[in-house]
């Protein structure tokens, strides 16, 4: 697990809500407190989705609303005049991902021992924080995969300009 501190928070939040930085994760949860808090369960409810919907949408094989489609509404409830005096986001990768940045690595681990790969991004008294790291279904002290994982996220920011420490 790893704690980054973004600095310029401005641009992360553009590249966050209006680019697909993040297309291929999922969104598991949110909360934000503006006038009032809102609290979000990014579980997808496949009753709510025609047949042709989901396969239009590629939701077939996911527990979550992918972020791509969640994050034009978490964009309604933040966008205004003023700053949300907490956002939080909890992202998970999507399946393929976490097979592909497993694939990357030399670790002894499979697919079957990962929980998932998570960032979490919190903003509050004007902070922006991003912790990322790895859920496992078993014990284990390799921290391969964890560690590629957080390269491969602080390398996603230092492609975007994303000034971070």
């Amino acid at each position: 697990m790893r704690s980054i501190e973004i600095l310029d928070i401005k641009l992360f939040m553009q590249l966050l809500f209006q680019s697909d930085i993040l297309a291929d994760y999922e969104l598991v949860s949110a909360e934000i407190r503006t006038d009032m808090t809102y609290s979000l369960d990014g579980h997808i409810h496949p009753d709510f989705f025609t047949n042709e919907e989901t396969e239009e949408l590629l939701l077939s094989n996911l527990t979550y609303l992918p972020w791509r489609i969640a994050k034009d509404k978490v964009f309604t409830l933040i966008k205004g005049k003023k700053t949300p005096s907490m956002l939080k986001l909890v992202l998970k990768t999507s399946n393929e991902k976490t097979s592909s940045i497993l694939s990357a690595t030399n670790s002894s681990l499979n697919v079957t021992d990962i929980d998932g790969m998570y960032l979490n991004i919190l903003f509050q008294n004007h902070q922006l924080t991003v912790v990322c790291g790895v859920s496992y279904k078993i014990f284990t002290m390799d921290k391969t995969l964890e560690n590629e994982f957080c390269e491969q996220i602080l390398s996603l920011f230092k492609a975007n300009q994303i000034t971070c420490n």
